[in-house]
């Protein structure tokens, strides 16, 4: 298994880095992508998990960060993208959950984001939270760029959805899925085409059923996995090898055969 979306280097996580590790390798994970949110402590990050052959990092400045930080520029990517463990661009994306007083700058964020990952060639992470239509919008203008992008921790409505599906866009799914609260969401995504799909813990946030309100990590991605192989009606061996396959195939710098 492969969790797509975690963060590592959170206190949460990355004060017991090896057991977490540890874990993971007990409960069958050969990968991690962990995703930086604020180049300010990207060298620490990478520090932390640059001599696990399985564990890659991405490049970004989250879009809840961007009133808080200096604004990036494209030479930040270019400092840091040709690194061979930097595999994505974000995680990006547009925030209006908490304050909506820094769109101008978060759509702005996003944009340089995008510009990198046509620039590298490597995928957009993109976060989104009550802000499907500005999302889009944005998007829409960069359709031409043929980009390869994953919503995590798709939480969408329709509408993003079937956006997702007419641009061949990758979502991935979180422990959300498992709640018990979450049959919309599940209605929503359950003809989402297979190979599109990928998931992840977003630990240390989100532990899925039977484990929610626990600090999350990720050997938790095995409750997803399990729930998912039996949401879609498929042994999990099978929905395990085709997640993986489509997190290989997006995340084309990964090397399938250095496993944790």
């Amino acid at each position: 298994m492969i969790d797509s979306h975690c963060h590592l280097d959170f206190n949460k996580l990355s004060k017991n880095f090896e057991d977490i590790i540890l874990n993971s390798k007990k409960n069958n994970v050969t990968h991690l992508l962990s995703i930086n949110t604020n180049p300010i402590n990207f060298n620490k990050h990478l520090n932390l998990i640059k001599k696990n052959k399985g564990i890659y990092i991405s490049y970004g400045l989250h879009p809840c960060e961007v009133n808080e930080t200096k604004q990036l520029s494209i030479k930040d990517f270019d400092n840091n993208c040709k690194n061979q463990k930097v595999v994505g661009i974000g995680e990006t994306g547009i925030d209006l959950f908490h304050s909506k007083n820094y769109l101008k700058e978060q759509i702005e964020n996003f944009e340089l984001h995008i510009e990198a990952s046509k620039k590298y060639n490597l995928p957009l992470i993109i976060h989104q939270r009550n802000s499907e239509n500005e999302i889009i919008e944005v998007l829409k203008n960069y359709l031409s760029y043929d980009l390869r992008v994953v919503f995590h921790c798709f939480t969408g409505s329709e509408k993003l959805l079937n956006f997702c599906l007419d641009n061949n866009f990758y979502i991935s799914l979180s422990g959300i899925i498992t709640f018990k609260s979450a049959d919309k969401l599940r209605n929503t995504i359950k003809n989402y085409p297979l190979n599109l799909i990928l998931i992840e813990t977003d630990s240390p946030f989100l532990a899925p059923e039977p484990l929610r309100g626990k600090v999350n990590e990720p050997s938790f991605i095995k409750y997803t996995a399990e729930f998912l192989s039996n949401f879609f009606k498929l042994e999990i061996k099978e929905f395990e090898k085709l997640t993986n396959n489509n997190f290989f195939k997006l995340f084309t710098k990964v090397k399938k055969d250095n496993h944790l």
